[in-house]
Parts: C-alpha cells; sequence; structure tokens
C-alpha cells in the first residue's frame, strides 16, 4: 500500500536531510583525515575533485538507469556503495587511495540525488508546488549546517577510524529506512512518450523542450554563482575586505541559512505569482547581491549580498522545480540532465571564477560575474520570444 502523501512528505525530508547531514559529514572528516595522513594542498584538491569527476560523469547516466529499473531498487543499491567503501577508508593509508576511495563513492551518489529528485518532482504536482524547494532546503540544511557541526565532532573527539565507520553506517541505514515508505513505482505513461534513439538522442529531444532547457540553464548559472561565492567569499572577506577568518566563515554560513529559509518560505509565494515576474525578481537580487559582494567591504553589506544570492538561488529553484513537475517527460531523465546541470555549473563556476580573478583581480570578480548573469537572461528571452513568434505564425 502507498504511504499517505504527509507521511511520504514527512519521511522524504528527514531521509533528505539525513543524507545532507551524511555528506556535509564526509566532506569535513575526509579533508581532516587528509590533513592527518600528511596531504599537501594539491593532494587535497585532487581528493576533492575525484568525487566531483565521478558525479558528473554518471549524472546523466543515473536517470536512465532509474527510469529501467525504478528509484526505490537503485536508491538501495546505491547507498551501499558508499557504506562499504566508508568502512574500508581507514584500513588503507594514502592519499592516493583516499582520492580513488572518493572517486568511487562519487560514482554512487548520482544515483542517490537523482533518485531522490525524480521522486519528489513526480510526487509535486500531488504536494503542490508551494513546497517546490523543501527537498532542496533539507538537503541543504543537512549538508550546510549539521553536517559540518558532526564532522567536526566526529573527527575531534572520536577519532577518524570511527568517523568513517559512522559514515559508512549512515548510509546503510538511510539504504534500508528507504525501503519502509518508498514504494516501488510502476512504469506509467509518461514513458510511452519517451523518444527513440540512445542516451544523446534522448538527452537532445528532452533540451529541444524550452522548459527544460530554459530550467537546465538557469539552474546551471545558479550553481556556477553558488561556487563563485563559496569558492573565492573567504579569501575575498579576508584579503580586500580584511574581515577576520570568523566573519569570514559566518559569511558562509549566513548564505547557507538564507538559502534553507528562502527554499522553504518561497514556495507559496512563487506558486501565487507569475513565473516571468519570480525571474525577474530572483535576476534582480543576484544582479544586486553581486554588486554588494564587488563593491563593499563593509561585513552587512557583503553579508546582505550573500543574502541576496540566496533568495535569488531559492526563487530560481522553486520556478525550475515546478516547471520540471509539469513537463509530460520520464522525470528520472529529466533529473538526471537537470542534476547534470547543476554540477557542471559549479564546476565551471570555481573554474572560471579563478581565471577570471587571475585576469581582472579578485576585487573585481564577483562585478565581472554580472555580464555572464544578463547573458544567460537575455538568451532565456530571446528564446522565449522565438518561440512564442514561432508559434503565433503558425496559428496564424
Amino acid at each position: 500500500m502507498s504511504p499517505s502523501r504527509p507521511a511520504f512528505l514527512v519521511n522524504f525530508m528527514l531521509l533528505a536531510t539525513f543524507s545532507g547531514a551524511t555528506i556535509g559529514m564526509a566532506k569535513i572528516v575526509t579533508t581532516l583525515y587528509a590533513i592527518e595522513i600528511g596531504a599537501n594542498a594539491m593532494q587535497i584538491g585532487i581528493i576533492s575533485a575525484m568525487e566531483a569527476l565521478g558525479m558528473i560523469l554518471l549524472t546523466l547516466p543515473a536517470g536512465f538507469v532509474i527510469a529501467r529499473y525504478g528509484a526505490r531498487r537503485v536508491y538501495f543499491l546505491a547507498s551501499l556503495g558508499p557504506m562499504l567503501l566508508n568502512l574500508a577508508i581507514p584500513l588503507f593509508g594514502g592519499w592516493l587511495w583516499l582520492a580513488i576511495a572518493r572517486l568511487l563513492i562519487g560514482l554512487c551518489i548520482p544515483f542517490r540525488i537523482v533518485a531522490m529528485n525524480s521522486a519528489f518532482l513526480q510526487r509535486l504536482r500531488h504536494i503542490g508546488h508551494a513546497r517546490a524547494g523543501w527537498y532542496r532546503g533539507s538537503l541543504t540544511l543537512g549538508m550546510g549546517l549539521l553536517g559540518p557541526l558532526l564532522g567536526h565532532w566526529l573527527s575531534g573527539g572520536a577519532g577518524f577510524t570511527l568517523g568513517f565507520v559512522a559514515i559508512g553506517l549512515c548510509f546503510g541505514a538511510m539504504a534500508f529506512y528507504s525501503l519502509g515508505f518508498w514504494e516501488a513505482a510502476a512504469p506509467g505513461p509518461e514513458l510511452a512518450e519517451q523518444p527513440a534513439g540512445g542516451m544523446l538522442a534522448q538527452t537532445l529531444a528532452m533540451l529541444g523542450h524550452v522548459e527544460i532547457a530554459e530550467s537546465c540553464l538557469v539552474e546551471m548559472l545558479s550553481g556556477a554563482t553558488n561556487a563563485l561565492f563559496a569558492t573565492f567569499i573567504l579569501l575575498l572577506a579576508m584579503d580586500i575586505a580584511g574581515l577576520s577568518q570568523a566573519q569570514a566563515v559566518s559569511l558562509v554560513m549566513v548564505q547557507g541559512l538564507a538559502t534553507v529559509l528562502g527554499l522553504f518560505g518561497f514556495g507559496r509565494l512563487v506558486a501565487r505569482r507569475q513565473r516571468r515576474f519570480t525571474y525577474l525578481c530572483g535576476l534582480l537580487a543576484a544582479l544586486l547581491g553581486l554588486a554588494l559582494l564587488g563593491r563593499s567591504h563593509d561585513y552587512w553589506l557583503l553579508a546582505g549580498g550573500a543574502v541576496l544570492l540566496s533568495a535569488a538561488t531559492a526563487l530560481v529553484h522553486l520556478i525550475n522545480m515546478a516547471q520540471l513537475s509539469e513537463h509530460g517527460g520520464d522525470k528520472s531523465k529529466v533529473s538526471g540532465l537537470f542534476n547534470l546541470a547543476s554540477m557542471l555549473g559549479g564546476f565551471a563556476g570555481a573554474l572560471l571564477g579563478g581565471a577570471l580573478s587571475q585576469w581582472l583581480g579578485l576585487h573585481n570578480l564577483f562585478l565581472a560575474w554580472m555580464p555572464l548573469v544578463l547573458l544567460a537572461a537575455a538568451y532565456c528571452w530571446w528564446r522565449k520570444q522565438r518561440r512564442s513568434t514561432g508559434t503565433a505564425v503558425v496559428e496564424g
């Protein structure tokens, strides 16, 4: 029997928060463990990049696997891989093994993320667009706030071996907990609407739908802007604005908390407003936030810029989730493409931000990002106008 909608939502949010906390905890424990075994800055960077690389490689295929075998089964199996790998990490020494383990874990994570995202998209039409940000909000709450606190406590008081054992057991607990409320979905009528051809042909066909293409482009830009903030705000705050390390770190926490509040709080507002108006509000918030971050040296103005960026991120994510939930295509494949766009944005944001900071200077980085935001907004507007004109010609 399928669980009731409120029961499913409560269990799903608990699972998302627990999942985020486990991932955030693993990031902290892994970094501190790498320092403990003598890894240098470059080696720590490689260890961190390996997980991101694994996620990028398999995020799109994950959607097609889930469409074939079901989100419940894939989520369960994909949780067992990180469980076993985290249990094995303390058995072997050296940063290279740690990097390989993170790469293998990164190959498992996309199946978990896409499974949860596709399940939430399928339910969103029934639970209401006002709750479109609850999944991402729960995940962010765990990853950005609870996870780092637990990771710091585990690595400090309990030791790294117990820390990795605890992380492994958390992945195992999530695998079995999901079986208690996540019913196996039978293939629906959406599957029959998928175009023939391989993964590339189906991906191009999905991008041919303006709603999917627009959502992926905006999510990619949002992911890149968030990566820009996360990567360079500490350097900018301490080296350019002259703030203390504690103040700089608090800016990251302010941004994370504001994102969670926006994802939970803006849903009802977005559901009642036209999407064009909400997109415009998100665009203006992003531009004003970037301007404050690029021109201010005062802590409160920088914090205001971080809050505005969070508001923009929350607004566009809520619109994107609402658009994708209404699309008739297979939610697993759409979720894979959507998550790939977000991950590629995060990967590109850090790289492009580094190049711009070298070329224009760190103090001009956030100001230089503003034309990219405007260019993406102009492209979305042009594509929508072109589609409207084409529709009018056909109807005429």
